[in-house]
C-alpha cells in the first residue's frame, strides 16, 4: 500500500478534491496544517499595527492507494489541475485498526489489515 500526502493551499483544496473523487478514490482525510517557510516570513498590517505572519494555513490530504495502477491514476489527474501541488509518498507495509468490543469485560481487538490481505483471512488478536 502506498500513502500520497499531499500539500495544497486552501483556494485549490476543493480542486484536488474533486479531481481524485472523479477517478475513483472515495476515502480522503483532510487536514488544516500551519506550515512555516522562513522565505515567506513577512509583515501585514490591520488596523493601523502591523504584525508579522510566520506561518501560513495549507491543507493537507491523505490518500491511502493499493496498487500501481491506482498511483498513476491519481498521480495524473492531480498533474491535470494545473495546481501547484507538493506531494509526498510513503510505502506503508502494515495497517492496523483497533476496535472496541463490548463483549464480555473490555476486550479489544487488533486487526492486521495487511496480514488479512496477503493471506485473505483475518486474524484477530485480543488484548485483556
Amino acid at each position: 500500500m502506498i500513502k500520497l500526502e499531499l500539500m495544497v493551499n486552501r483556494e485549490n483544496a476543493l480542486d484536488i478534491k474533486e479531481a481524485l473523487t472523479k477517478i475513483g478514490i472515495k476515502k480522503i482525510l483532510l487536514l488544516e496544517v500551519k506550515e512555516y517557510d522562513e522565505d515567506n516570513v513577512h509583515v501585514e498590517g490591520y488596523r493601523g499595527s502591523t504584525y508579522v505572519v510566520e506561518f501560513t494555513t495549507r491543507i493537507k490530504l491523505e490518500i491511502i492507494l493499493n496498487s500501481e495502477e491506482q498511483i498513476d491514476t491519481a498521480l495524473d489527474s492531480i498533474a491535470r489541475t494545473n495546481i501547484d501541488v507538493e506531494i509526498q509518498i510513503y510505502d506503508i507495509s502494515k495497517s492496523l485498526t483497533l476496535r472496541h468490543s463490548n463483549g464480555e469485560g473490555s476486550v479489544f481487538s487488533l486487526q492486521d489489515e495487511y496480514e488479512a490481505n496477503l493471506n485473505g483471512k483475518k486474524e484477530v488478536v485480543k488484548v485483556f
